[in-house]
């Protein structure tokens, strides 16, 4: 009978134990965002674990409240910028990726690690991931002129290999403030190895983005870049970039359209070119499409 009575309080007490340790469990907050990507920006999202994830980012060429709204059909007639990527998911909180771009036939890796996630308690109220991505244009260099000299105005100046790279590191930080409404948050370092004469290499900015739920499976979303170094030495009249567009998505499937102020789609290129000016009421169209494949 003791032995009996032991047993059951052996059982009892490992079972309590347990249901407090479940219940103590921490619950992590989902779906803040349903892609790993908004309209340029990168977000806290990863790859569900074990899937594939293939990419179509689209920029229709430039158009504007005038003759060429019609005559260009949207900017649709004119030369557009596209990048197809293929990712994969190392685990729930790594995933590589490779995509190619037309502008300068580049190619570019890329990889991000979730490092913290936002928990329901708000006892950790942001999700912090970190995302790099090196960049390599294939696309022919220019014929380059005579007396052309490297920045000591004394060695005579020719391409090489190095001259191809270019490097984007971002600290993504992230929060889900209600059901509804997402925002990030997004410190980015972009380094080109070769920039023309007059202009530095890095480029320090910073990215607030964000979603607004509006249906079950859409949503608006937004993002506007603020480059803060040597601006004056980009132009006198650089324009951050800027977009707002509207996204239909599921955990497989992902499409967003948009209007955005530049055609560029890789951080390398969207904040060391100047965008198009919001006063000239002009802006381009684009659009993202994403589809997830598991691997059992």
């Amino acid at each position: 009978m003791r032995k009996g009575l032991t047993l059951a309080s052996i059982v009892f007490f490992t079972v309590s134990v347990f249901a407090q340790t479940v219940s103590e469990e921490k619950v992590f907050v989902k779906n803040a965002f349903i892609n790993t990507q908004l309209i340029s920006a990168q977000t806290t999202e990863m790859l569900p674990k074990k899937s594939w994830e293939f990419k179509i980012q689209h920029r229709f060429a430039k158009t504007g409240f005038d003759s060429t709204l019609v005559q260009e059909f949207l900017g649709m007639d004119q030369t557009a910028n596209i990048r197809l990527a293929l990712g994969y998911s190392l685990g729930e909180r790594l995933y590589i990726a490779v995509g190619r771009t037309k502008f300068l036939k580049t190619y570019d890796f890329e990889a991000k690690y979730l490092l913290l996630k936002q928990h329901k308690e708000q006892t950790i109220p942001v999700s912090v991931a970190f995302y790099g991505n090196m960049a390599i244009r294939t696309e022919k260099f220019p014929t380059v002129p005579q007396n052309a000299f490297f920045s000591d105005w004394k060695t005579p100046f020719e391409y090489k290999s190095a001259h191809r790279y270019s490097y984007n590191t971002q600290m993504i930080i992230s929060s889900k403030i209600t059901d509804a409404l997402s925002l990030q948050l997004t410190p980015i370092f972009v380094y080109h190895n070769l920039v023309s004469p007059g202009q530095v290499n890095h480029t320090l900015a910073a990215t607030l983005s964000g979603r607004y739920k509006i249906g079950l499976n859409s949503a608006i979303i937004f993002e506007y870049g603020h480059v803060i170094n040597h601006r004056k030495q980009r132009g006198e009249n650089f324009i951050n970039p800027g977009a707002i567009g509207v996204e239909f998505g599921t955990s497989g499937h992902c499409f967003q359209i948009f209007v955005s102020s530049t055609q560029s789609i890789l951080d390398q290129y969207i904040y060391t070119n100047s965008s198009i000016p919001y006063s000239d009421a002009e802006f381009l169209i684009g659009f993202n499409i994403k589809r997830n494949f598991w691997r059992r």
